[in-house]
């Protein structure tokens, strides 16, 4: 029976912990908590403030009654480098070999100064060529090194630690299993995450260096307001172009251009690769997903159907309150961490 982890998403704005319970084929909410970051958090050099996180994750599990001390950890998608690619089918111990004289030509970074890994996503067998989709994921040593001092300094043990498009995936994976090819947009604070998915297997991930804190920050200059205040008007009025005369959607549409126009250029590269095969959905995820008027925005802009994904939905999860409900896609990449022990 596989060890009981707690997810624990420790993102640049919010801090999330969650606890899900199965039996048999049911899934049940046992309890969740959010709190604000810190404004730099793991990002510090400063072993204070890094105690001063493993102090709040703390109290965090206390005042959930979170007794598991095991947890998988999500990685921030704008600090590691994730790459798939497509090698013939070999044995794991072939790929290993393979893949360790090869790693430098595809990974970006000193490859003494990161920690690697892979994971094969799934195998095909496109005209009798068995080939098999391998991800290959480098993190910063130091980078690591950071939340080791934050999960010791909370008593915790990082059983398991991906980047966070890889909880997403699993937190809608229920979805994404059919023939048919989907695209999951995952918004964060900092980046956008996008994972192109076939039959179930991711084909392709790749990131935007535009998120949520880059919609505020043009609000903000903009307006000539406060970050606090152009975060409301985010979430106040979006792309709705009829809301507020429309100055908040004129404001943050070059920003959604931009992620648009490397999201096409993504698309352009899937189709090529996959006999020029069409996109069924796009799948929404991330806080910025509930930017207003973002769905249908996008549904023009890339004329495919756009949807939100929601772990709650996805798994028939029991016993979550409403008030979560409307906001399922912000909890995607810590509710797929908690299911990570549980399918």
């Amino acid at each position: 029976m596989k060890k009981k982890l707690i997810g624990l998403d420790i993102g640049t704005s919010l801090i999330r912990v969650a606890s899900i319970k199965r039996t048999g084929q049911q899934f049940f909410l046992e309890s969740i908590a959010t709190d604000p970051a810190p404004k730099i958090g793991v990002a510090s050099d400063l072993d204070t403030e890094l105690e001063a996180l493993s102090q709040q994750i703390l109290k965090m599990f206390e005042s959930s009654n979170i007794k598991t001390r095991d947890v998988a950890l999500s990685l921030p998608e704008n600090q590691v480098y994730t790459k798939v690619i497509e090698m013939p089918e070999l044995s794991t111990r072939e790929l290993a070999a393979s893949l360790k004289f090869e790693m430098e030509q595809y990974i970006p970074l000193p490859i003494d100064k990161v920690k690697t890994d892979w994971e094969i996503l799934g195998k095909n067998d496109d005209e009798g060529r068995a080939t098999m989709n391998v991800m290959l994921v480098a993190a910063p040593i130091s980078l690591l090194a950071k939340y080791q001092k934050v999960m010791d300094g909370a008593h915790l043990t990082a059983e398991i630690v991906e980047t966070e498009i890889i909880s997403v995936y699993r937190s809608l994976m229920p979805t994404l299993m059919s023939p048919y090819s989907n695209m999951i947009v995952h918004i964060g604070a900092t980046s956008t995450t996008v994972a192109l998915v076939r039959g179930g297997v991711i084909k392709m991930i790749f990131s935007i260096g535009l998120g949520g804190i880059a919609l505020t920050r043009s609000i903000s200059l903009d307006l000539g307001i406060d970050m606090s205040q152009a975060e409301n008007y985010k979430n106040a009025y979006g792309m709705n172009t009829e809301a507020f005369e429309g100055k908040i959607a004129a404001t943050i549409q070059p920003v959604f251009d931009s992620i648009v126009a490397d999201i096409k250029k993504g698309l352009l590269s899937f189709r090529e690769k996959n006999n020029n095969e069409s996109i069924k959905q796009v799948i929404l995820s991330g806080g910025s997903a509930h930017v207003p008027g973002l769905d249908i925005f996008l549904t023009n802009a890339l004329s495919t159907q756009v949807v939100f994904g929601s772990a709650f939905t996805a798994y028939n999860i029991q016993n979550v309150p409403e008030e979560l409900s409307i906001r399922a896609p912000s909890y995607n990449v810590v509710l797929g961490l908690a299911l990570r022990s549980l399918i």
